[in-house]
């Protein structure tokens, strides 16, 4: 409310001075100003009354009223003073307020006091401070999902769920005395784990023979190039001093590694290491047994390719895991389809006959019609098939036991594996295949689980052979029966099974996977600068083998022990001109699709088992050997021969390491469009 009033006035001027109106000083209320250091405000006790006197004085002139209180109210007065103190220095340092504002916000955790000799001559001080600094920030959230699928229950259209986040940016400083520091870093985003650092660092005197000792992230500077040091130890560091002499010591564990680049003409030249067990398995298989037995020969004499066999047409069926909808086929692959040889099928190796199940053994050419399995045998009830295996429902029925000799009964997974929509495969984008030696590799490794089956055309001395059925071949996806009723069925294909979604190794496909041809990680290899080496290290690697035991009997090929392992294993017979060397020229044969895959930067070999069969033979010494276990191996067979490679899994190999020491090393040259990459 405001009030005005108007009062007129009569005034009589005199000589005397006019009184300010405005108030000041104590009319307004007390300032407080502190004293100046003249002025000494202290309690004294006084012990004949037992009282706590409160007096101030400049120098020795009392110039105010004593205070007189009990212990009890002298006590009572310097807690509520000390806890008025506290809360005001704390909420100052919150707020940021200075008194040096900086200062402040450092004393949020108290200093620690140990009153010790002992200790303060270890620390150089007697004070422990803890300065922590940083932030915590958390997200909560719900989020509600509400999806309008009429294949779902109205229950499972709507979801609710929590999200939390939570950022982390901690740092601490701890210091004893003025000589111990640690160092504490913790940062939930941080992009290293060495990043997030604990260190302790205790600093003595100038005089003392400890220096420095460092615990938790050190490092390891060198001023040399000759030795670099190293950056990211995790351990203890220390440095002593003995009169003019330093010794700096670090004992640790390095959390880095150091990686070097060497480009030379806009390409980066690199390394690689291969053991022998370190094939690509599940991406290169051959397409039948004959393929794989004729593999040795037809490269014997390479650059030229002995083989009169050129695949003209294939299609490639595997298990499809992304559930594509385009060029996708009922299918059933069939592990013997096509075989010839009875002794590299399951039905002969469970006491099949030839003569009831095989047709003309003599030729082994791969072929629809070389056994029982042949599907243009399904309508006419001559063969091992009915057609019930047209319906991926009733696969399993339609293998009719009794047209195999000895009533055997093929096993699904084993004999044959069904896909319900298989996913066909595009040629140069998901694999490639080599006409004349007859196996194909995928552009992406299978997993143990997956499928694969094939269906291919070749021709040999002018005639047409087929494995298998395609697509467009006259088999189609569905037919229409309208009798009754109008009944609509998916007609499977028939393929060969090259790799089922059960592995056995004692199965005729195991040997179907290459185990020859290994992966350097490269792309676009160049032969300039491509340079390979096999090693046998036993301990230290050499490009060599020396034998066992010698003398009559030993299975030693005189001079083997002078070849180097390229040119033992078929990988140097060629000179720079691609023409014939007796003994090599000391490198390797860089032929692309016979010895190289340069667009996927594999090394291929030119045998089939190269640490295994093909080794075996070589140190027979010339005498056609069995390679059979029970037949036996001489002292140097036994050292060198890694037959579990190829008789196992890789992990079951893996078992005998005293095997696995033939290495593959080298360097390549990878050129790229993009730059050049560091890694």
């Amino acid at each position: 409310m405001f009030l005005c009033s108007i009062t007129s006035v009569v005034a009589q001027e005199t000589e005397e001075q006019e009184i300010d109106s405005v108030k000041t000083g104590f009319d307004l209320g007390r300032i407080l100003i502190e004293n100046p250091d003249s002025i000494v405000s202290r309690y004294i006790y006084d012990p004949n009354l037992d009282r706590y006197i409160y007096n101030e004085s400049v120098g020795e002139f009392n110039i105010g009223y004593p205070i007189i209180l009990t212990p009890e109210q002298y006590f009572k007065l310097i807690e509520e003073e000390g806890i008025k103190s506290y809360f005001k220095e704390k909420s100052d340092a919150y707020a940021g307020k200075k008194e040096g504002s900086e200062e402040a916000r450092k004393n949020l955790l108290p200093n620690f006091y140990v009153n010790n000799d002992f200790f303060s001559t270890i620390f150089g001080g007697n004070t422990i401070e803890i300065i922590p600094q940083g932030s915590v920030a958390m997200d909560l959230g719900v989020i509600w999902q509400k999806n309008d699928n009429p294949s779902l229950s109205p229950r499972n259209r709507t979801n609710l769920s929590f999200d939390f986040d939570q950022r982390i940016s901690l740092s601490m400083l701890g210091k004893i005395g003025e000589r111990l520091q640690v160092t504490a870093n913790y940062d939930t985003e941080a992009t290293f784990d060495f990043q997030n650092i604990v260190k302790l660092d205790y600093t003595p005197t100038e005089d003392d023979i400890i220096q420095s000792i460092e615990v938790g992230n050190v490092n390891m500077p060198l001023n040399s190039s000759l030795i670099s040091g190293a950056q990211s130890l995790f351990g203890v560091k220390t440095k002593l001093q003995f009169g003019k002499t330093s010794v700096t010591a670090v004992f640790s564990e390095q959390r880095s590694q150091n990686n070097t680049v060497v480009a030379q003409g806009g390409g980066t030249v690199n390394e690689f290491s291969l053991s022998a067990l370190d094939y690509d398995e599940n991406r290169h298989f051959f397409l039948a047994q004959y393929f794989r037995d004729n593999y040795d020969n037809a490269l014997s004499s390479y650059p030229y390719i002995q083989s009169q066999v050129q695949i003209t047409r294939i299609e490639v069926w595997i298990t499809n895991r992304t559930q594509q909808t385009l060029n996708v086929r009922n299918v059933v692959a069939i592990q013997d389809l096509g075989e010839a040889d009875i002794t590299k099928t399951r039905v002969g190796q469970n006491n099949g006959s030839a003569s009831g199940f095989f047709n003309g053994p003599a030729d082994v050419r791969p072929r629809n019609n070389a056994n029982d399995y042949n599907p243009a045998l399904i309508l006419t009830g001559n063969g091992a098939l009915n057609d019930n295996i047209r319906e991926i429902a009733t696969v399993e029925s339609g293998f009719n036991a009794g047209s195999f000799a000895g009533g055997y009964s093929p096993n699904q997974g084993f004999d044959y594996a069904y896909l319900e929509n298989a996913r066909k495969l595009e040629q140069g984008r998901d694999f490639d295949f080599n006409s004349q030696l007859g196996y194909i590799s995928l552009n992406q490794r299978l997993s143990n689980d997956e499928v694969l089956g094939v269906a291919y055309q070749y021709t040999f001395q002018g005639q047409v052979y087929q494995v298998g059925e395609f697509a467009n071949g006259g088999i189609e996806a569905t037919t229409v029966t309208q009798d009754v009723s109008t009944v609509i069925e998916n007609n499977t294909l028939i393929l060969k099974l090259l790799k089922s979604n059960i592995t056995n190794i004692t199965d005729p496909i195991w040997d179907l996977m290459m185990k020859n041809i290994y992966a350097t990680g490269a792309y676009s290899l160049s032969q300039e600068d491509f340079k390979m080496n096999i090693l046998y290290s036993d301990p230290t690697a050499r490009n060599y083998i020396t034998p066992i035991e010698e003398g009559p009997g030993s299975g030693w090929p005189e001079g083997l022990e002078e070849r180097i392992l390229l040119n033992v294993f078929n990988l140097d017979r060629l000179n720079v001109y691609n023409d014939i060397q007796p003994g090599g020229d000391g490198f390797f044969d860089f032929i692309s699709g016979q010895t190289i895959d340069i667009q996927n930067g594999r090394i291929i070999f030119t045998k089939v088992e190269p640490f295994g069969e093909f080794l075996y033979e070589q140190l027979e010494n010339g005498n056609s050997g069995q390679y059979d276990v029970t037949s036996g191996y001489n002292a140097n067979q036994e050292q060198y021969v890694f037959r579990d490679m190829y008789a196992l899994t890789k992990t079951a190999a893996l078992q005998d390491p005293e095997k696995n020491k033939f290495l593959l090393k080298g360097t390549y040259k990878s050129e790229g469009s993009n730059g050049i990459s560091i890694g």
